[in-house]
């Protein structure tokens, strides 16, 4: 006789998985076309259909431990070709969201992240800390004479500033991955039993994920939505460049005594570095918004969760090229309100990213890397 086992399920999980995006969970009739059209699924206990079931009978605790949901790069390849228009590639996509802020610590700004009633709150924090900072400095006015930054908002106030954010968000970020990690060893997938020396742990498992990451291989496996393949991949890379900017510049002030050179010459190779990755964000951005706005209906609908970070993403973008183009125009006041917003979007985006959707590519990565240690496919 096969073991009996109670299920509880919980209903709060699974309105929280409907306002995350995946309110089409009701339509599933379990046919299983999202598991044989997915070419990232794997061949043993393939996604996405076991995960509709849990989601439909609110069994959070597994999908939480279930790096499968991971897995998923929401192509929608299943939701185009789902009979019932169940998407499960958004049903996926909001239990990841959940996934992480379950995680997440603390637990309350996942939260306020996901409401936009604390978005004033949220931007109004760094907005307050940097007006006050700026106040004690007396460098509330705008310099008179050639515009540079370092004259309106000081290296010694945005540095140690920034610094202490990084920090916190270090913590915080460990300590929500530490808790992801446990999950899976414990969840639905059998735990590792094997123990690996970290040299070969490294080498065997963490190594090959970052190549595939880097490559962004499991994107160009999808059939539709091409178009991600090339602004994730913009993105991606974006982001890479300004922190070898940032590194760059940071190193060059404290270690190296080349503040004297800001602001940098334009054909400067950091300088052109760091405009070639604020172009690429700004034009891989623009393809994600305007596929959004002309795909949401038929393929997938996109929550304020959603929006919020690739707009926030967005406007750093604008904001810090417009900076430029007002500085290099001699703009003053453009120049250094419009470096003051920069400023704020960027600790937004820094401080809040173990509860945003920047903390999927860690998350995800980790899942990549469990997986592969598992043994599990995909």
């Amino acid at each position: 006789m096969a073991d009996r086992q109670l299920i509880e399920p919980d209903m709060d999980f699974v309105k929280k998985v409907g306002d995350f995006g995946g309110d089409t969970l009701k339509k599933c009739f379990q046919c299983a076309t999202c598991s044989v059209v997915c070419k990232l699924s794997p061949e043993k206990n393939p996604f996405p259909r076991k995960e509709m079931i849990w989601a439909g009978w609110g069994l959070k605790d597994r999908l939480v431990t279930d790096p499968d949901i991971w897995l998923c790069h929401q192509c929608n390849d299943c939701s185009q070709y789902c009979p019932r228009g169940a998407k499960p590639g958004d049903v996926l996509a909001a239990v990841r969201n959940y996934s992480f802020m379950h995680y997440a610590f603390p637990g309350i700004l996942g939260k306020a992240l996901s409401d936009s009633k604390f978005l004033p709150l949220l931007l109004g924090i760094p907005v307050v800390i940097l007006l006050f900072l700026m106040g004690i400095a007396g460098h509330l006015n705008i310099p008179q004479g050639e515009i540079v930054f370092e004259k309106f908002v000081p290296h010694y106030i945005v540095d140690p500033l920034f610094i202490t954010v990084s920090i916190l968000m270090g913590i915080s970020l460990i300590v929500g991955v530490a808790r992801f990690w446990n999950g899976m060893k414990h969840g639905v997938h059998p735990s590792v039993s094997k123990k690996l020396p970290v040299g070969d742990f490294i080498k065997l498992h963490v190594i090959p994920t970052l190549v595939d990451i880097f490559k962004h291989s499991k994107f160009m496996e999808c059939d539709r939505n091409r178009w991600r393949y090339i602004a994730h991949l913009l993105i991606f890379y974006s982001f890479i460049a300004l922190a070898i900017v940032t590194g760059i510049v940071f190193l060059g002030i404290y270690f190296l005594g080349f503040e004297h050179m800001l602001p940098l010459a334009q054909w400067n190779p950091v300088k052109l570095l760091a405009n070639a990755g604020a172009i690429a964000l700004f034009v891989g951005c623009t393809i994600i918004i305007s596929n959004r706005l002309k795909e949401e209906e038929e393929k997938s609908k996109s929550t304020y969760f959603d929006w919020v970070f690739i707009m926030v993403v967005y406007f750093i973008a604008i904001s810090g090229i417009l900076t430029e183009l007002t500085r290099l125009a001699h703009l003053a006041g453009l120049a250094y309100s419009l470096y003051f917003v920069h400023l704020v979007l960027v600790f937004y985006l820094l401080a809040y990213l173990p509860f945003s959707k920047f903390a999927h590519m860690i998350y995800r990565t980790v899942a990549l890397v469990y997986s592969s240690y598992s043994g599990r496919e995909g």
